[in-house]
């Protein structure tokens, strides 16, 4: 990263400290007039050395630099957002809020002839024809940012409720993203110019700002994917994340072609050098608020901290980025100098690691992880990640009627068989095609098109027939699975070359020339074989899992307890991953299911990974659930609640499990229990029949609505659930109000109080604020939404002709530090002083700075904390568990 002696650290001022110090202009003309943008960098780097030039920043001749640039609004812009432009501050693209139906018309636009494209194409050949080269590229954003802009907050609720438009648009955004990247790279051979100065530019860089509010779960069902279309595109890729990444990086650790990653304040320094280890480069932020706000004692002791934690150094780094007007000088000569002088490289010498394979079920990470692909989704399989599910239903052997559509070439069952196992968990689906007398080459290739054709899930290539699979591997795009090799001589020395041909994973199964061996140490030592022999082939040892075959109980009563001791034996002496046809368990006997259930239960302690089953079994499903749950490979339980949700989330499900519970209070209850777990569909529905049944429509307000959102709320202060999760739970007790609304009695005022709510002036972030706002007219709150960017006197006006009970502003760079104490000083001396409460709250503001500098009665660290002070500064109590 640098061949300095001692780590970089970045300095980065937000366009108001140039433009108020210096008169230095970031408006429209700086991104449409390149000479302007020429002659603004070159003062740039005058004024920084006339003022830090003693710490290394500026310089006092500075030649011109032929800069290409645009923030990060291109794309947005060609997609139809309007781009803000200010003298004092980045660009920023308006959302356009598209409808279900515009966005389910929208389609790939002709980026290199739409404006305002076709603006910098010009600047380029400009730049080109007057100083010979150019230099820079352009902020492509991230995939979801991108998305945003397009749909808008409605995004998150689509994630839930409408997947089919989310990928779509997702697709949309990537190819976007693909088509910029690459025309771009190819005039300036850079990709990360626009978005960080703190990786080697060459990289192609994503910025994933917003992906900071959703949780690893959806960024690995939503994003995970078009992030690795893009890496797969353009690479070696780098990551720029806004805020903490602790809750996504292992998502991020999935990502192909990772080489850097920048990483927002509050995050874990130490684990992301542990999850991404010493060869992905890391910069690590410090909050522009400390910067700000904070003495040089504080600064300096951050920067230590940030050192210490990010060894090794040869490829960390630290970035003061966003500094805003305000920020004193001193602060930003003491990061540099403690940089210089605590940060030297070869006095931080990294810890040796010995390599480790395996691990036990106690939530260590192995090191042996199997990664399998399609052309749009990645599979990991490992002991530290939850089960992976092959979906074992598209095999004709004891199916008449598959067997029959196969040899007619009808590959409708095929697709059916595919859809249903995914919808019901599966991740990977065996192919296997084997019948006597078909050309079974010909069919298996067709029979991964057609699968193809209906879902992206990566496939298992299942045959015992060395043509059918490398047949079988030609048709597929991405890595497949191989299904099988054993320990035969025949079979390795014609299976694994195929294997390594294609780069695929490969299942052995632990027989040889003479069968299969009763004794676990003997299958071991067949494992042990394919595993060798693959690494002679040069496939590495995390692309062979093993079968160590499971075996009819009904005809060996201790054939279970074998393949448990074979499970246990290869996982302590391999390290590999595992797999088992499980149903074979249960041959010949009654309550299969129930077998089966219990033997995964057992397989999973002692090393399976990736069992083959049938997904659309129920208790099959329920135990792969179950065991990540109680394994602790199920955050939160998000999983197991979403998909049993799911599954006995319908009403009719509910109903039956709450006539099982005792009380008369159990229509309510579950009402409740569904606002909280977000099932807004069945909450309403509920809450129809509760009302039909006379329920008491204050008791249900008062002692059961209310109450959930108050869970909600303490959920997304502690980071259980995120952005996503609470719009959807707040969505569903708005429209379980809504039900009861009209049958309150009519003399009671319902209304807590009356909230005007917006974003300070110089400041167009709103997903906060409209979170606020949904949250509080769910708990009964009267909302005026003033907008984004609202002066001084917008707010006082507001207060005033809606005879406001609060006030809430909203700011998330610390730029809004003035237009803050400007708005609650113009409140506090206006004549509504008296009666109107004022809160502050956004991710650059402080508790000191808001109510000791600007002298506000309240400050929000977010949206839910937010309405609690509201409710506690109006004395409306709080019951939390109602």
């Amino acid at each position: 990263m640098t061949g300095q002696d001692h780590i970089p650290l970045g300095v980065g001022f937000y366009p108001d400290w140039f433009y108020k110090h210096y008169g230095i202009s970031f408006g429209r003309e700086y991104y449409f007039d390149p000479e302007t943008r020429v002659r603004a960098r070159m003062e740039i780097d005058k004024r920084l050395h006339e003022r830090f030039g003693d710490v290394g920043l500026g310089d006092p001749d500075p030649r011109p630099k032929p800069l290409i640039t645009f923030g990060m609004v291109m794309l947005p812009a060609i997609l139809g957002c309007e781009a803000v432009f200010k003298d004092d501050a980045l660009p920023w693209a308006m959302p356009l809020n598209l409808s279900e139906k515009e966005v389910m018309k929208l389609e790939v636009p002709d980026i290199f002839n739409s404006d305002p494209m076709t603006e910098i194409i010009k600047q380029i050949d400009y730049l080109k024809d007057k100083y010979g080269k150019v230099v820079g590229d352009i902020n492509i954003t991230g995939v979801q940012n991108l998305a945003l802009k397009i749909r808008g907050d409605q995004l998150y609720y689509d994630y839930y409720e409408n997947p089919e438009l989310s990928h779509h648009l997702l697709g949309i955004c990537t190819e976007c993203i693909i088509q910029l990247f690459q025309f771009i790279y190819k005039i300036t051979g850079t990709g990360a110019m626009d978005v960080t100065p703190m990786c080697d530019p060459r990289l192609f860089v994503i910025p994933n700002c917003t992906v900071e509010q959703i949780s690893l779960k959806a960024y690995e069902e939503f994003i995970l994917d078009y992030d690795n279309q893009v890496a797969d595109a353009c690479h070696p890729l780098g990551i720029h994340h806004c805020g903490s990444v602790n809750e996504v990086m292992d998502g991020y650790a999935k990502v192909r072609h990772l080489e850097f990653i920048e990483i927002g304040f509050g995050s874990d320094v130490k684990r992301t050098r542990e999850v991404f280890g010493p060869q992905v480069a890391v910069n690590a932020r410090i909050s522009p608020v400390l910067m700000k706000n904070g003495t040089t004692q504080e600064v300096e002791a951050e920067v230590r901290n940030l050192i210490d934690q990010g060894v090794p150094l040869n490829n960390f780094s630290i970035d003061t980025v966003g500094l805003t007007y305000g920020t004193p000088d001193e602060n930003v000569k003491t990061a540099l100098r403690t940089a210089q002088e605590y940060g030297k490289i070869d006095r931080h010498v990294p810890p040796k690691h010995g390599k480790r394979y395996f691990y036990g079920v106690q939530g260590d990470r192995t090191s042996v992880e199997t990664t399998l692909s399609s052309t749009t989704k990645t599979v990991v399989i490992g002991l530290g990640h939850p089960l992976v599910i092959i979906g074992e239903r598209i095999n004709p052997t004891g199916r008449k009627h598959l067997a029959q559509t196969l040899e007619k070439g009808d590959f409708k069952l095929v697709q059916t068989e595919a859809l249903k196992q995914v919808e019901e968990g599966a991740h990977i689906l065996d192919v296997n095609v084997g019948i006597s007398g078909i050309d079974e080459p010909r069919i298996l290739k067709a029979a991964i098109y057609a699968i193809r054709e209906v879902t992206d899930v990566p496939l298992c290539i299942d045959s015992a027939l060395p043509n059918a699979l490398e047949a079988g591997l030609e048709a597929y795009e991405g890595k497949a699975l191989v299904n099988s090799v054993n320990g035969e001589k025949d079979k390795l020395s014609k299976v694994l070359p195929l294997v390594k041909a294609f780069g695929a994973a490969v299942i052995g199964l632990t027989m040889d020339d003479k069968g299969i061996p009763i004794e676990a140490t003997k299958r071991l030592e067949i494992a042990r074989l394919i595993v060798e022999r693959a690494e002679q082939e040069g496939i590495p040892r995390e692309d062979v899992i093993i079968d160590p075959l499971a075996m009819a109980i009904s005809a060996d009563h201790k054939a279970g307890l074998e393949t448990i001791k074979a499970l246990r034996l290869i996982r302590d002496e391999l390290g590999v991953n595992q797999t088992l046809g499980l149903s074979n368990i249960s041959f010949g006997l009654p309550e299969r299911s129930a077998i089966n259930s219990l033997f995964l239960a057992m397989a999973v302690l002692n090393g399976l990974t990736c069992p083959i089953a049938d997904p659309t079994v129920w208790e099959m499903r329920r135990a792969t659930l179950l065991a990540d749950l109680l394994l602790g490979k199920d955050e939160f339980c998000m999983n197991y609640l979403s998909v049993s949700g799911k599954k006995l989330g319908r009403p009719e499900a509910v109903r039956a499990r709450r006539d099982e519970e005792k009380g008369d209070k159990a229509d309510l209850v579950a009402i409740k229990e569904a606002v909280i777990d977000g099932r807004r569909r069945v909450a309403t529905e509920l809450t129809k029949e509760a009302l039909d049944k006379g329920a008491d429509p204050d008791e249900l307000i008062n002692d059961y609505l209310i109450p959930a959102l108050n869970v909600v709320g303490d959920k997304f202060e502690r980071k259980k659930i995120f952005v996503p999760e609470m719009m959807i739970a707040a969505k569903g007790m708005q429209e379980c109000v809504d039900l009861v609304r009209p049958l309150l009695k009519k003399e009671v005022d319902r209304s807590f109080g009356t909230v005007v709510i917006g974003t300070v002036f110089g400041d167009l972030h709103d997903i906060g604020k409209n979170l606020t706002k949904l949250l509080l007219e769910s708990s009964g709150f009267k909302v005026i939404d003033l907008g984004e960017n609202v002066p001084a006197d917008k707010f006082v006006e507001g207060a005033q002709e809606q005879e406001a009970d609060v006030v809430g502003l909203s700011s998330l760079l610390t730029t809004g530090d003035p237009p803050v104490e400007e708005t609650v000083r113009a409140l506090k001396a206006s004549d509504v002083s008296e009666k109107v409460k004022v809160i502050c709250g956004g991710a650059a503001l402080t508790p000191k700075f808001v109510k000791e500098v600007c002298g506000a009665d309240a400050h929000a660290k977010d949206a839910a904390d937010g309405v609690k002070k509201i409710k506690e500064m109006l004395g409306k109590g709080i019951r939390r568990n109602g």
